[in-house]
């Protein structure tokens, strides 16, 4: 009986760390899509009522990536793509980014990410989305060159 709690407490106990390398799992690329041109201009808020943010992360152990390049572009909400809602910002310390936006309407609302950090392969994904909402936590995972 006592040796069955030890395993019990023991399971209990990597848990959080079987759970935390779960989420450091290379986020997968995504396509750029048709609506692609170079992101060329540095900004934060790029408009209102949506505020993305997240951090940018390495495998395997979910390491902060700091000064990350985070570009970004979306259709407005009108449903176009357009010049105003494409910029590019950098990640923290503690690879944390944050932007205001708009919500991008589409009968699949999503933003095109492209994420590039020395000694990490170049990302390019999307954030997905259903309903309308006023805020998203995107974290996203690189893997290592």
């Amino acid at each position: 009986m006592i040796k069955c709690r030890w395993i019990v407490f023991g399971l209990l106990l990597a848990l959080p760390l079987t759970l935390h390398s779960a989420e450091c799992v290379p986020t997968p690329h995504r396509t750029t899509g048709t609506h692609y041109k170079p992101v060329t201009e540095y900004r934060i808020d790029v408009s209102n009522g949506l505020l993305i943010r997240g951090r940018v992360l390495a495998e395997p152990d979910c390491e902060p990536v700091p000064n990350a390049r985070v570009a970004h572009w979306q259709a407005d909400a009108s449903g176009e793509y357009v010049d105003r809602l494409r910029a590019y910002l950098y990640t923290d310390d503690s690879g944390h980014y944050e932007f205001r936006t708009e919500w991008p309407n589409l009968s699949v609302p999503h933003i095109h990410f492209i994420i590039m950090a020395d000694g990490y392969q170049t990302l390019e994904t999307q954030w997905v989305g259903e309903e309308r909402v006023s805020s998203v936590s995107f974290n996203m995972v690189l893997r290592r060159r």
